[in-house]
């Protein structure tokens, strides 16, 4: 089935990221690559379906370090895509190392955005956090962050 096999999770991943990156990127953010698949690249297939605790904390390495072009503030993000847009702490490895990271969850319908603190306070999306447009910490062009979830929603659709 296709929404199990690796390959096709990390190509919808990458799709995600890449949708984020540039839009960040076309707000004048700087956006640094940072996961796994950047600073450790040959390590990815090896570590997929390990449980030591290594192989855990490189996986959940967050995808960027985003710095505001405002007041320089650098943010861990890690994006997500999820066809149901739900995304809560159990999703994230026991004892996730990075407790100051946004996490990003890029549906076909949305875009929205959580922390990690929110997240350890018991909260999950779709019913907390915000949505990209209104999240005060990036303070994103509201114009264009509707542009990109209308190039979400038409490269998800119809994905798993």
């Amino acid at each position: 089935m296709p929404n199990k096999d690796f390959h096709y999770r990390l190509i919808k991943a990458r799709v995600a990221e890449t949708l984020i990156k540039e839009l960040f990127q076309n707000c004048g953010y700087t956006v640094f690559e940072y996961g796994m698949e950047r600073t450790v690249p040959t390590i990815l297939g090896k570590i997929q379906d390990k449980d030591e605790e290594t192989a855990k904390q490189i996986r959940s390495m967050p995808d960027f370090v985003v710095q505001c072009p405002e007041n320089g503030q650098l943010n861990y993000v890690e994006v997500k895509y999820r066809k149901s847009g739900k995304f809560r702490l159990s999703d994230l490895i026991k004892d996730y190392p990075y407790k100051n990271a946004i996490f990003i969850i890029v549906s076909k319908s949305t875009i929205r955005v959580i922390s990690y603190n929110e997240l350890e306070q018991g909260n999950s999306l779709p019913a907390n956090g915000c949505s990209l447009e209104d999240c005060e910490t990036f303070n994103l062009n509201k114009e264009l962050v509707e542009k990109y979830k209308t190039y979400s929603a038409s490269f998800f659709d119809g994905v798993e």
